[in-house]
């Protein structure tokens, strides 16, 4: 039997493959919560408003900036026009304001090794998968080993997700562009 244990529960199956792909979905998704991480998301309650505000504009000032770089060959985002799920976005989100998750797919010259490199030479964006909080985060994922159905409005290439945290857009921008230049 393989186990999966999770906060709340468990998964057992006597299926590799199957515990496989739970296993992947566990890992990417992160579905099980810590207490600590619970304390952190109830203290946070309070001025979730203010981060959200400020992560929604960081996040429009680096779409634009992102949208100009030819390393990208998609910006993915609700606020773009192009994007799949931008008229959902219009309907649900009145406000006009935005989560700080944004993606990038690179274009496919560059392979899994020199996008790894990008990323781990981010400095102020941290690797993790804890969206929602204070600081950047980035991820790297290559889609075609994690997504069995094909994404027909996505370009070929590695996906990269930023999550926007609270630094300055303009500090973060420079550290995108410094990663960019170790892709060469």
């Amino acid at each position: 039997y393989e186990i999966l244990i999770g906060r709340v529960g468990s998964v057992v199956t006597r299926d590799q493959h199957l515990h496989h792909k739970l296993y992947r979905m566990h890992a990417t998704q992160g579905i099980s919560v810590s207490g600590d991480d619970t304390a952190q998301i109830q203290r946070s309650l309070a001025h979730m408003s203010l981060r959200y505000e400020q992560q929604s504009q960081s996040t429009l000032r680096l779409l634009d900036w992102l949208k100009q770089q030819p390393q990208f060959i998609q910006v993915l985002h609700p606020t773009l026009s192009d994007s799949a799920g931008h008229q959902f976005w219009k309907e649900v989100c009145t406000t006009g304001k935005s989560a700080g998750l944004a993606s990038v797919i690179f274009d496919s010259r560059y392979d899994m090794h020199a996008v790894r490199r990008f990323c781990d030479n981010l400095k102020l964006f941290k690797l993790g998968f804890s969206w929602g909080g204070p600081v950047s985060l980035v991820m790297l994922y290559d889609l075609k080993q994690m997504r069995a159905l094909e994404n027909t409005h996505l370009q070929q290439g590695l996906l990269v997700r930023f999550c926007i945290g609270l630094e300055d857009p303009a500090d973060l921008i420079q550290d995108i562009q410094n990663a960019l230049k170790q892709l060469e």
